[in-house]
């Protein structure tokens, strides 16, 4: 299994946004999938799914699975109440992990064996890829560590599972598209396993003692295509939001001035 991970994921184009993104504890089996996607029934992803329109957003109060800390549920309930009104990759920055692996755009995964290296290149997201190292490195300490959109990830073989331990992330981010807010604090193991070619299976362990009282765990699958080719995609192109600020004199910072 270790050669089908390492030899299908190569180059492999691989779909997220395609199972539960919203902090789902337990891994739902065939026929609980459908529903999740459609974002509803048992154990369907909280909101809906990544982007979704409609689905739950009842706040913290409807999801006693995550052990939110007061001050986090705070900022969640006013997430969930103008439905992501703020969300920062709205505004076309990065999403943070494990968002990354959760939005509706293909990404491409590449193996770099000789220069001990996996890299992760994003269509969506501002065109943002990950380099994670694969040679025994450890993460940098203290000031060295600086913090970032995406964080710094160091991985390994775990089995047939890559386990990708990944910390130094800035506040900037949501963890979803739902507004579940974290802290720099954030540190994320994530573990990428084929239970078969078609199929990539994404697990990430949340660790975060400044926003939440325990870590948890959440889970969902990101069909592989084998012929599909990243496009050029440019967020800010079409950014109107950015067309119609204006500086504290009523100029606007962006394209043409009156």
């Amino acid at each position: 299994m270790r050669t089908l991970l390492r030899g299908a994921l190569l180059s492999a184009m691989l779909f997220s946004g395609f199972l539960a993104v919203d902090l789902p504890t337990v891994a739902a089996d065939a026929a609980e999938a459908g529903a999740q996607q459609r974002g509803r029934g048992p154990g369907a992803p909280l909101g809906g799914g990544e982007g979704a329109a409609g689905g739950a957003r009842g706040g913290a109060k409807s999801e006693p699975q995550v052990p939110f800390l007061p001050w986090a549920a705070g900022i969640y309930n006013y997430n969930s109440s103008n439905n992501s009104k703020y969300d920062p990759e709205g505004y076309c920055l990065p999403p943070g992990g494990p968002r990354l692996m959760a939005t509706p755009y293909p990404m491409e995964i590449v193996q770099l064996p000789e220069q001990k290296r996996v890299l992760m290149i994003f269509e969506g997201a501002t065109h943002v890829w990950r380099e994670i190292y694969m040679d025994g490195r450890e993460h940098p300490k203290g000031d060295d560590l600086n913090p970032t959109y995406l964080g710094h990830s160091v991985g390994r073989y775990e089995g047939d599972a890559l386990v990708i331990d990944v910390v130094g992330f800035n506040e900037q981010t949501w963890l979803d598209y739902f507004g579940h807010p974290h802290t720099d604090q954030l540190h994320i193991v994530e573990k990428f396993s084929r239970p078969n070619k078609r199929q990539l299976h994404y697990e990430a362990t949340v660790d975060d003692p400044g926003a939440y009282a325990k870590p948890f765990t959440i889970r969902w699958d990101i069909p592989w295509n084998a012929t599909g080719e990243l496009t050029e995609y440019i967020c800010q192109e079409n950014n109107k939001y950015l067309q119609r600020l204006t500086d504290d004199f009523g100029q606007p910072i962006f394209g043409k001035k009156p």
